[in-house]
């Protein structure tokens, strides 16, 4: 997160409001729902991406990196904020993070859209070390299910999220 910042301060990145809004909040309610299916140490690197995501999201807006939401993206921002509240009505901890995920997997999509537009819009080396993180997150977790300390939906999240990053 600090060498996206960096990035970002530089100008190599350009960071979309509505994903980065949404990672900020969401990352900490993905953070408590994957600790519930994997257990404290899987988790983690979740609740310090959790940090590392609200203090970039921060970062941002106090450098005012931030363009101003298009049209289409306030509608993600929407499900962003229903999937959070879906959350706290159902409180199930593997149900949670499914929504999360799809949250998360809704909220790629302005960033994706703005790499697409102009390439250059975001750097890729804070993006490979995620995906790295993300690929031992996922080995983890089947060591953790090898040795029956997580369930199998334990795999979904930080396989999508690789994805996602990479």
């Amino acid at each position: 997160y600090l060498l996206y910042n960096i990035q970002t301060k530089l100008g190599q990145s350009h960071p979309n409001a509505v994903s980065w809004s949404i990672w900020a909040f969401l990352a900490t309610l993905n953070a408590f729902s994957y600790r519930e299916i994997s257990g404290i140490v899987a988790g983690l690197q979740f609740f310090i991406g959790s940090i590392g995501c609200i203090l970039t999201f921060l970062y941002a807006l106090k450098i005012g990196k931030f363009e101003w939401p298009k049209s289409k993206e306030w509608g993600v921002f929407a499900l962003g904020c229903l999937a959070s509240l879906v959350w706290w009505i159902f409180r199930s901890a593997a149900g949670a993070n499914m929504i999360i995920l799809a949250a998360f997997l809704i909220s790629f999509k302005p960033t994706f859209d703005g790499v697409r537009e102009d390439p250059f819009k975001e750097y890729p080396r804070s993006w490979v070390l995620w995906t790295v993180a993300l690929a031992i997150t996922t080995v983890n977790a089947v060591l953790l299910m090898q040795l029956d300390k997580a369930k199998p939906i334990a795999l979904i999240t930080p396989i999508v999220l690789l994805i996602c990053h990479g």
